[in-house]
This record gives structure tokens, sequence and C-alpha cells, in this order.
């Protein structure tokens, strides 16, 4: 049974997801894209963060390692475990999914 900590992770990261992807989508008025996480069951932070909507491969690997950096300031480390399951994270607003 997962603890406090993990449930509220959980609940979080999305939030944090969503604050990222609006800084950076502020911070690059030109390029057009959105945030997608994935974190493995059971464990806290994110495993891979993907960036949608840019071709330019350099452009997307900035833009994926700026939200790595935004998401560990935040206190949600980005690291990838090998053989371990992951799932989806999706950015939302913090006044969302809080009913």
């Amino acid at each position: 049974m997962p603890n406090k900590d993990q449930n509220s992770d959980r609940l979080d990261r999305p939030h944090a997801l969503w604050r990222v992807e609006q800084d950076l989508q502020a911070a690059n008025p030109d390029l057009d894209f959105y945030l997608v996480g994935q974190a493995h069951y059971g464990q806290a932070g994110f495993a891979f963060i993907e960036v949608y909507g840019i071709d330019d491969q350099a452009s997307r690997r900035r833009i994926r390692k700026e939200a790595g950096e935004r998401l560990a300031r935040l206190g949600f480390a980005v690291e990838l475990i090998d053989n371990k399951d992951v799932f989806h994270v999706t950015a939302i607003p913090p006044d969302e999914g809080t009913t």
C-alpha cells in the first residue's frame, strides 16, 4: 500500500508538470509544444519527460533538459530506472483535479 508521501507525490506531479510547461511555453513563445511525463510505479518524481509538437531535435532536447531541471528544483527528480514499468502523467492546472 502506498504511503502518504507517495500519494501526495502522485497527486502533485501533474500540477508541477503543468507549472513547468507553462513557464517554458512563456519563455519560448515561438515554439508550440506540450509536455507529458512518465513516472515509475511506486517511485517519486518522474522517469522521463516527453516533448510533443517540436520537430527540431535540438529544440526538443533543450526543452526536455530545461523541464527536467525545473522539475528537479520543484522537488521532482527525473530519473529513468531500467526495467521498471511507467505510467503517463499529463499536465493539469492546480485548480483542476482537486474535488
